[in-house]
């Protein structure tokens, strides 16, 4: 049979190999980036594990649908920004907020976008936060993680990125 389907062997090798690479690829170390951030000026900053805990930590109140409200701990995509340039606590003027766009994209493909202003406090919205661990401290599972973007005002998980690997600031034409 194999000799008939040379290219099914492969197929098979390559189906058999993937959960180990997948796995291999979710156990990053405290120091391997896994957060990429590029602002609409074009200046990057990766961000690993250790230099996302090191930032100030923040807790948030969410709820999915009609479920029991959890809490959230991580870092506010407001002062990830604050760390990259992109100060939102200073007024920068409607018009340079509004006319912005944050995409956050996933390992997968995955897009959900939010307008800046969805990110800065002088608009009130709830805040949209990087988690990389659960409320008790334990690690995300490795369908969501290592890192997930909840929208905490939002009740259905339609913009909650998970396995989150760059979040984008965009100048709208």
């Amino acid at each position: 049979m194999w000799r008939r389907r040379p290219w099914l062997l492969g197929a098979l090798l390559l189906v058999l190999a993937a959960p180990a690479a997948r796995a291999q690829s979710l156990t990053q170390s405290p120091d391997e980036a896994m957060l990429t951030v590029t602002l609409a000026d074009g200046r990057t900053q990766a961000f690993s594990r250790a230099a996302l805990e090191a930032l100030p930590t923040e807790q948030a109140s969410a709820r999915l649908r009609d479920g029991a409200p959890f809490t959230v701990p991580g870092v506010s995509v407001t002062a990830l920004l604050k760390a990259c340039g992109l100060d939102l606590s200073q007024r920068l003027g409607a018009g340079n907020v509004v006319g912005h766009a944050l995409v956050a994209r996933s390992a997968d493909g995955y897009r959900a976008v939010f307008g800046l202003a969805e990110v800065d406090p002088h608009f009130g919205h709830a805040p949209l936060m990087l988690n990389w661990k659960n409320a008790d401290g334990s690690p995300l599972p490795a369908r969501v993680g290592p890192l997930q973007l909840i929208a905490t005002g939002e009740n259905r998980p339609g913009r909650w990125v998970r396995q989150l690997v760059a979040l984008e600031v965009k100048s709208l034409p």
